[in-house]
């Protein structure tokens, strides 16, 4: 797997509603993390700690929360380092 993409998400009220986690905020931004065969577009979240199936604006880069591992994915690089904390 690899970061294929960033994109964007309005921040209209529907979709608001529609990705309602409470205690997190959208940020407008999505990734898109796959292969070429087979690919899930994530919407990103801010929040203190990474939900599963969830990917978390921490700054500098992403965390992607998955069943029992979390993946750092860098911003500038889309670089994607497995097995790290959710820091």
């Amino acid at each position: 797997m690899k970061a294929l993409r960033k994109g964007t998400i309005e921040l209209t009220e529907k979709n608001k509603k529609w990705y309602n986690l409470p205690g997190y905020e959208m940020t407008g931004e999505t990734l898109t993390l796959g292969n070429e065969n087979e690919n899930t577009t994530y919407v990103v979240f801010k929040g203190t700690w990474t939900r599963y199936g969830t990917v978390r604006d921490c700054g500098d880069h992403y965390i992607e929360a998955k069943y029992s591992s979390y993946d750092r994915i860098d911003k500038e690089t889309l670089e994607i380092t497995k097995d790290v904390e959710d820091e």
